[in-house]
């Protein structure tokens, strides 16, 4: 213990002789080690980081593809979310959704806030409870039912002071009368969407539907032992079942909609959050991960010219006694201490507030964005 205080001691005095060296290299680390740490960070919460729902890995994207048209993702239509929800034995439900932009009024100045058109299943599916009140059911979601809306924490503390009267209350919604029956958790993210104040129901009417309209995203949860596989193939089956039960557009045939050979494409979740930043991020990573390498290359030159400054010093301890494990270990303490030292700050300047930005996926993705 005291050789090893005595040898710290020494490679510390020695760095102090060589400040424009330790300065250097100490920057040299920090900047690299501080780049690779921001970069992973953001990594890590986007594509390794699984999503913030119950049992993620059952979550699904579901698409559909049209080589007709020259689409190999394309959102799904009203009439196959019918019969893939009453037919589809891979899945426990699916939804379907549509961002929306909404202008409220009736508590004070008229608002232009973001909202969600959802099916009454999509939010179930991602495990969502209210903090108060409750979510939707399939009677909200009836075509004619009583118009509904869910409203976010902060928006239920800004308008209505966190009060549980708020349950009951009426908004008027692009010029209609919506009754608030929930309120969303605090944290509540819905998949990539940020800043989303109130949920709607979509309230489709199964009875005037008609094929085509491919405007919406769904979502799906897998039963447990069912994989991405059987559920996309089971998909494929059900849509000329669908073509066949629903009426075309007015005023198109049908062999518009069903000589399109139009295909599934169901793939995981987190494959639509993350969306084209995964490659981004990469490759990002990658090239970040070569400035570390040049990095450590450029401190290892410095260590060669500085030791080879430093013969006569070497030759003396070895003249008086000194072994090569003595030599080496004199040389390899400086390097650890240096490598400490980088880490060091780069911790030094987080803690001044230049830390970068990793934590949860929606958050990654938005600084990388």
């Amino acid at each position: 213990m005291v050789l090893l205080i005595d040898q710290l001691g020494q490679t510390l005095r020695r760095l102090g002789k060589a400040p424009l060296f330790t300065a250097i290299t100490l920057i040299t680390l920090a900047v690299a080690i501080g780049a690779n740490t921001l970069v992973f960070s953001v990594v890590e919460g986007v594509l390794l980081k699984p999503l913030s729902y119950p049992q993620p890995e059952r979550l699904i994207g579901v698409w559909t593809t049209d080589p007709g048209i020259g689409s190999d993702h394309l959102k799904i239509a009203p009439f196959l979310y019918f019969i893939d929800r009453e037919q589809s034995k891979s899945i426990e439900d699916i939804g379907a959704y549509v961002y929306d932009s909404l202008t409220v009024s009736g508590t004070g100045q008229p608002e232009h806030l973001n909202g969600i058109d959802v099916t009454d299943g999509t939010l179930p599916l991602l495990g969502v409870k209210p903090v108060l009140g409750r979510l939707f059911t399939r009677r909200d979601d009836a075509a004619n039912a009583a118009k509904t809306v869910l409203i976010s924490y902060g928006y239920w503390q800004r308008k209505f002071g966190g009060s549980a009267q708020a349950i009951g209350r009426v908004l008027t919604i692009d010029g209609e009368p919506h009754e608030v029956i929930g309120v969303l958790p605090r944290d509540f993210s819905f998949l990539d969407a940020r800043d989303t104040t109130m949920i709607l129901p979509m309230q489709w009417d199964r009875g005037r539907t008609k094929l085509g309209n491919f405007s919406f995203e769904a979502i799906a949860r897998l039963k447990p032992g069912v994989t991405v596989e059987q559920a996309n193939a089971e998909f494929a089956q059900l849509i000329p079942i669908a073509l066949r039960s629903f009426p075309p557009p007015d005023g198109f045939g049908r062999d518009l909609i069903t000589t399109g050979n139009v295909g599934s494409d169901v793939h995981p979740l987190k494959q639509d959050v993350v969306g084209d930043v995964g490659k981004t991020l990469w490759v990002l990573m990658g090239s970040i991960g070569m400035v570390l390498l040049v990095a450590c290359a450029n401190v290892a030159n410095l260590l060669l010219v500085r030791m080879e400054g430093r013969r006569q010093e070497l030759a003396v301890m070895s003249a008086l006694g000194a072994g090569y494990g003595r030599l080496a270990s004199a040389l390899l303490a400086e390097s650890v201490i240096l490598g400490f030292g980088g880490e060091c700050a780069w911790a030094g300047t987080r803690f001044c507030g230049f830390e970068g930005t990793g934590g949860d996926s929606a958050d990654g993705a938005a600084a990388v964005e």
